[in-house]
């Protein structure tokens, strides 16, 4: 019988919303790139349109956060943001010309940016006081990231442009699932107000921000030209859906364990091992040429991306003031999927243009690997002076 109200009292809501967003972003994530191609646009043009979103975020991210930060409930401006980029979507397929998809991607990332990091700040800080794991929660994101490139691969198939359509009704459905989270007050709505500034203090936060830089963008890269780099290879888009189910399905360790991880090795060196792994997987992408064997190095995903991501993520909730807890998400959003993406894609096309794709993966598992290099005698510094193994 206590199980059964234990399920009941399960937060199913957090569950809904997470599925819903990250079907949306990986339709969108993963055909956007072909979608281009398809186009026309040179790798150079593809890695520009696609970094606008990045380039909005940091921007939109903080102000959306300060403005979460101050409202009366922090689901409020997340409902605003749901709708207003699920009907952004509609706008794409209208026309194909360059000004046009670079203005309605600047609109519509706006809107889109800063979802995770508000609708993070909104499930951590309510979880926390349940007692509630973060990772089973946003695993229903990597499901549904997982499964729907597959679905869409096969619906799409012949027609790019039914994905914006695809988009907007998984958008619809996010938007209506806010209606039923629990409302998140915003810590700011009275009394004194703290600047975002405040975090720039935040020496720890700093550094850990520092060092995903260079992780975040050969992700960024990653993220931008696999599509078109796997088709390249001979991939359609179905193989393509099933690459993106693979690699996202990898997640699905970490997510379960990775707060009993990060409690026994603490965040740098979780965060380090995650590194090493990345310069392994770049490495190998550089050099495999075979498509399936390349099915299989999406299983590296899942020791990479989330790691970062997760890490971070319970870092802010658990250090940062109430005040700007929502603010941190966003500008960890900012830094890990803006400024690090906008290089990524923009860096990353010119490069791709010159020297390939496949040398830029050789490139990226350098550049990791010299991050590693610089940022560990800094952390072994740091814990050396304060007597702290672990954060």
């Amino acid at each position: 019988m206590n199980n059964f109200k234990g399920l009941r009292s399960y937060p199913f809501y957090f569950i809904a919303f997470y599925l819903f967003l990250y079907m949306g972003f990986a339709v969108f994530s993963v055909f956007m790139p072909v979608y281009l191609d398809e186009l026309g646009y040179d790798n150079s043009d593809i890695g520009t349109l696609l970094s606008l979103g990045s380039f909005v975020g940091l921007f939109a991210q903080p102000l959306w956060g300060i403005i979460s930060d101050r409202s009366k409930t922090k689901n409020n401006v997340l409902k605003v943001l749901a709708l207003l980029s699920s009907l952004g979507i509609l706008l794409f397929g209208v026309s194909g010309n360059y000004f046009y998809i670079f203005s309605i991607m600047i609109v519509f990332s706006f809107f889109q940016s800063p979802i995770v990091p508000i609708s993070d700040s909104i499930t951590l800080e309510y979880i926390s006081s349940k007692g509630w794991k973060f990772g089973p929660i946003r695993l229903a994101g990597t499901i549904g990231y997982a499964v729907m490139p597959v679905l869409a691969g096969a619906m799409i198939k012949n027609n790019t442009n039914i994905m914006f359509f695809l988009c907007f009704v998984i958008g619809f459905m996010m938007f209506l699932s806010v209606f039923m989270m629990p409302k998140v007050k915003g810590h700011q709505s009275s009394g004194r107000k703290t600047s975002i500034f405040e975090l720039l203090k935040n020496r720890e936060l700093m550094l850990l921000l520092g060092f995903t830089v260079v992780v975040q963008i050969t992700i960024g890269y990653y993220n931008s030209f696999f599509s078109i780099y796997y088709k390249e290879m001979g991939a359609d888009n179905s193989i393509l859906g099933w690459a993106t189910f693979i690699a996202c399905m990898s997640e699905v360790v970490f997510l379960l364990i990775g707060d009993r991880v990060i409690k026994r090795f603490g965040i740098k060196l979780t965060m380090i091992c995650a590194a090493f792994i990345a310069v392994f997987r770049w490495a190998l992408m550089g050099v495999v040429n075979n498509i399936y064997l390349i099915l299989i190095l999406q299983l590296l995903h899942g020791f990479t991306f989330i790691v970062i991501f997760y890490s971070m993520a319970m870092y802010i909730n658990e250090k940062v003031q109430d005040e700007l807890k929502a603010s941190g998400q966003a500008l960890n959003s900012a830094v890990g999927m803006g400024f690090t993406r906008i290089i990524g894609s923009v860096a990353g096309g010119v490069l791709s243009d010159y020297i390939g794709i496949r040398q830029v993966f050789t490139l990226s598992s350098i550049a990791v690997l010299v991050s590693i290099i610089v940022f560990v005698p800094i952390f072994m510094a740091i814990s050396r002076k304060s007597g702290i193994k672990n954060t």
